[in-house]
């Protein structure tokens, strides 16, 4: 084994990334993904410190030979990291790279699905048009939305199923793997701030068309437009988000960083996102049909959004506490 993978391992071993190493030196995070990836190597201050840090002896660090510790405690260990090879790590970027549209097309046709739906209903409200023929079609419409939506997150969560262990485990990269998601991600960096900003500033500003029909209260059916016209917004802003945070989810996947560091790989927070989504789904169809306020029951959404921000901030204090 050499010093680079020594270096990382240790690093892994910590639940550290490469910044929180590089803060421990008082070196750039640069430096320590050279360190990693085999093209530079620490200065002999540096090792000393490296072996001061990790409590492991120079020898372990320098010679090759040695290839593992001594353990400090007659516990075991744990099971060994996976590695993930420089080719895994391209097929992955790849493959998430293909996936964005697709699935962030998927994500805006369930959004739009109902919009035919509310305009009928509220359509029906002010002209002759039978409320249950209405409800039929705009039914009809919803699940013509939905049921591409549906064969896309499946086609494309049955490709990338291989690399779910990613979001979920702790990994060990391979020598190069830092580096390779590291220069994708600056690479990207600009495309993914434009369309994040786009994304979001259509998000915020589907409100606008809302509060314009609504200032009309005795035109009941352009409120309902409103509605209707911000599904369309929202849609739109979703799209953009999507198609810039998935290839940017695959970058810290490969880091380990943000959404997907150590700590936050717990059972615990899988199952509870996976709950509070259906629970929410449950929630919102239950109430629309119960009502047949299609119009109204979208709230539902932007609610859970917020709620679901606050408690993964919550989720994540807790985790840094322990």
């Amino acid at each position: 084994m050499t010093l680079a993978e020594k270096i990382m391992e240790l690093r892994k071993r910590e639940c550290w990334s490469q910044e929180d190493l590089a803060d421990q030196l008082d070196v750039s995070r640069q430096s320590v993904s050279k360190w990693e990836s085999g093209q530079a190597a620490p200065a002999l201050d540096k090792i000393l410190e490296l072996s001061r840090l990790f409590a492991v002896s120079t020898d372990y660090l320098l010679k090759d030979e040695i290839e593992a510790l001594e353990p400090e405690t007659p516990e075991d260990p744990g099971p060994a990291l996976r590695q993930v090879t420089a080719e895994e790590a391209e097929a992955f970027l790849a493959l998430k790279q293909a996936s964005a549209k697709p699935i962030a097309l998927g994500v805006a046709l369930c959004i739009l699905s109902p919009v035919c739906l509310i305009l009928l209903s509220g359509l029906s409200a002010v002209r002759p048009v039978r409320e249950q023929i209405a409800v039929a079609v705009g039914l009809t419409v919803l699940f013509a939305f939905v049921t591409p939506a549906v064969a896309l997150f499946v086609t494309w969560g049955m490709k990338l199923n291989q690399f779910e262990f990613m979001e979920k485990e702790i990994f060990l990269p391979a020598p190069g793997v830092e580096a390779l998601a590291r220069q994708a991600m600056d690479r990207d960096r600009e495309s993914h701030s434009r369309r994040m900003t786009a994304g979001i500033s259509l998000c915020v500003a589907s409100a606008v068309p809302l509060l314009v029909c609504a200032a009309a209260l005795e035109h009941e059916f352009l409120l309902t437009c409103g509605v209707g016209l911000l599904l369309v917004l929202v849609a739109a802003g979703v799209y953009l988000i999507l198609t810039a945070g998935i290839p940017w989810g695959a970058y810290q996947m490969l880091l380990q960083e943000g959404d997907y560091a150590p700590e936050r790989k717990t059972p615990l927070r899988r199952a509870s996102a996976a709950v509070f989504w259906c629970l929410t789904t449950a929630v919102y169809l239950f109430w629309s049909f119960y009502t047949s306020r299609w119009d109204r029951t979208w709230i539902v959404w932007p609610v859970a959004v917020l709620l679901y921000g606050g408690m993964t901030v919550v989720m994540t204090l807790v985790g840094r506490k322990k």
